[in-house]
């Protein structure tokens, strides 16, 4: 199907290529439920990735926040303990920490990293802090070293989310490996996607035995949810391609959510702060398949990032949008490329008339748009910044399907807008 039918889009089925679509297909069409649950991809899955990051074990889990959930049970977060983590940030966050009877508290994040500012940071912690939250937004990695000394100070835990930086570095070493324990995610729009599932590490033998017990005791998603998953692909794939073909990609996605043959990212229950202690789950067979596939491509995927996003740094007039800056010597792996601008939604709302559909992560300090802040334990004015930021930052497309023109494209329209 021609390009000319596709939308340049910051999210729409990213990273998948028709080989990861024939396995989801193999998976929906032809596997039985033993099949789909269970099987060797998942082993395979959890080496390779260790091998990957360097580390001799990997525990593998339905998503990012599950695993999340598993590290704060193995460091044995509880009732009145208070959780650090930065604003600008998912409320998965905060509703995995409230599962605990344990406290989020949020930290304002700098202008230009849109990470945690740890000039911030220690004015936050008190006696009942038990450990910190270290965000790696968007690809870039934050202040590790920091954010790191100041844990070691008052003898609290660190847990890295990498939901958004598999491949990125600090200091030449992969990020994940610095704190207590770090999870990665498999989502439908990171780094690398299976629709679901995610994956932990940690540097303590003894917690990693804890989070292998946790998994162990963990059920799998039902046959039902792994096939809806497994339809995803299917359908994006080939939304994508037909998207302005009569409109017809845009009514596929509109009747397969409608008629709920496929799942949002969020679930109303997790914009509500009204998640329960179940939710977690091991990886899916049939998902570990498709992961596998993308990991090969982790790499190739990042350098191509990097490309574009060079494009949009040479070539985007400063005086349009302020530009996100990384770290000297850091690897940024630009899971998007974010600029921000002063009426984003005017912005987002132009670029859709010509085509290009921009993200927006996050509309709010702790994402979704639909999130109640007082449930997510956020008091609005607590962090500045991120709320500003979040008023106006927009995320550029940097994935496999966008090419130089396309985001040559991007950039002269951001270039060329009035608002």
């Amino acid at each position: 199907m021609p390009r000319s039918f596709m939308p340049i889009a910051a999210a729409f089925a990213p990273n998948y290529t028709l080989g990861d679509v024939l396995v989801a297909a193999k998976y929906f069409f032809l596997g039985s439920e033993k099949s789909l649950r269970g099987g060797e991809s998942i082993g395979k899955l959890e080496k390779t990735f260790g091998r990957y990051m360097g580390v001799s074990q990997a525990v593998s889990f339905d998503s990012g926040r599950s695993g999340f959930y598993a590290i704060l049970q193995a460091l044995g977060i509880g009732e009145g303990d208070e959780v650090i983590l930065q604003a600008f940030t998912t409320v998965a966050l905060a509703n995995t920490i409230q599962l605990f009877g344990a406290k989020p508290v949020y930290v304002d994040i700098e202008e230009r990293s849109l990470n945690m500012d740890p000039d911030k940071l220690e004015e936050k912690v008190t006696v009942k802090t038990k450990a910190i939250i270290i965000q790696h937004t968007f690809g870039n990695p934050a202040d590790v070293d920091r954010i790191l000394a100041i844990a070691k100070k008052h003898n609290l835990k660190t847990i890295e989310d990498c939901a958004h930086s598999l491949g990125a570095e600090h200091r030449g070493e992969k990020i994940g490996k610095f704190a207590d324990a770090a999870f990665f995610s498999f989502g439908r729009d990171k780094v690398i996607s299976a629709v679901a599932g995610g994956m932990v590490i940690a540097k303590d033998a003894d917690v990693v035995r804890k989070i292998e017990d946790i998994q162990e005791g963990l059920s799998f998603p039902s046959a039902k949810a792994i096939r809806k998953n497994l339809l995803h692909p299917i359908v994006t794939f080939k939304a994508l391609h037909i998207y302005n073909l009569f409109s017809l990609g845009k009514v596929m996605m509109f009747v397969a959510f409608k008629l709920r043959f496929l799942d949002k990212a969020y679930t109303a229950e997790e914009k509500k702060g009204e998640v329960q202690k179940d939710f977690a789950k091991k990886m899916p067979n049939a998902l570990a398949a498709i992961a596998l596939r993308q990991l090969e491509k982790v790499d190739r995927f990042n350098i191509h990032r990097t490309e574009i996003s060079k494009i949009y740094k040479e070539n985007i007039n400063p005086k349009k949008a302020a530009l996100t800056k990384t770290l000297i010597g850091d690897k940024n792996i630009f899971l998007w490329y974010t600029i921000m601008v002063k009426d984003k939604r005017k912005l987002i709302a132009a670029a859709a008339k010509k085509n290009i559909i921009l993200g927006d992560w996050f509309p709010q300090v702790v994402g979704p748009i639909e999130v109640d802040l007082e449930k997510a334990g956020y008091a609005k004015g607590s962090c500045p910044v991120a709320e500003k930021i979040s008023l106006q930052c927009v995320n550029l497309p940097t994935h496999h399907n966008i090419h130089e023109e396309e985001a040559w494209k991007v950039a002269g329209f951001i270039n060329s807008f009035e608002g």
